[in-house]
């Protein structure tokens, strides 16, 4: 991984340098003392994976920056600040920041969210792999999905099965609720399409449990099968 870091006080940066170095996480390919300085085209060019930058400096701050280098930066930032402002981090995680570290400079803390962010970084990757390789394997791509709906269900739940496979999670007890929806989702775009969006989580999973115990089944025996199908998908997912 490649970082850059942006802080107005040099003991920091060295700090956070030498953290990163020692803890093999990666090169610093760069760095600056105050968000002027910074630019999005600069941080593309030098390859940087993931940006430390600080809340608070005195020409222009860490929120001002994110804003500037958005548009063309598309790597990974984590925030520095001792400023403990719900609202400033608030808005801070709004414009896109991954994570925040607290001053002064803990190296545990430091290395702990480091390493998240650069596992995230690497799922990230690997989904945006298996999506090519889908694609490959079933000779089409975005477009020509939304062009014509010439695929027929058993291509969508095979794609469905083999994406699960891949991150490894085929055989959790979620998978079936995950493949299911995706046979949902696949009936609704045929009916209604996805131009006012999708159908809402609450909606999916009424299906769900409708799909289980078919239009007879009670009350009580639904909700129980929407929670029970809730948890089985969110530790999948988890």
């Amino acid at each position: 991984m490649r970082f850059y870091i942006t802080d107005d006080d040099m003991a920091v940066r060295f700090m956070l340098a030498q953290i990163i170095e020692d803890g093999d996480l990666g090169e610093v390919v760069g760095e600056s003392e105050d968000g002027s300085l910074l630019d999005g085209e600069t941080l593309t060019l030098k390859q940087v994976d993931i940006l430390l930058i600080d809340l608070l400096m005195p020409i222009r701050d860490g929120i001002e920056t994110i804003r500037y280098i958005k548009p063309t930066f598309k790597g990974k930032i984590i925030m520095i600040s001792q400023v403990e402002s719900k609202e400033l981090i608030g808005e801070a995680y709004l414009l896109g920041i991954d994570h925040y570290i607290t001053k002064p400079i803990n190296k545990v803390e430091v290395l702990a969210v480091i390493r998240k962010v650069i596992e995230h970084t690497r799922l990230e990757k690997s989904l945006q792999d298996i999506h090519k390789s889908l694609n490959n394997v079933l000779h089409f791509d975005s477009q020509s999905v939304q062009r014509e709906n010439s695929f027929k269900e058993n291509n969508i739940v095979t794609s469905g099965r083999f994406l699960l496979s891949e991150l490894g999670i085929a055989g959790e007890k979620g998978s079936k609720d995950l493949l299911d929806i995706l046979h949902i989702l696949f009936n609704y775009e045929k009916e209604h399409s996805f131009d006012n969006g999708f159908p809402s989580l609450k909606e999916t999973f009424d299906h769900l449990a409708e799909k289980k115990y078919g239009k007879t089944a009670t009350e009580i025996e639904l909700i129980k099968e929407r929670k029970a199908s809730k948890q089985r998908v969110r530790r999948a997912i988890y």
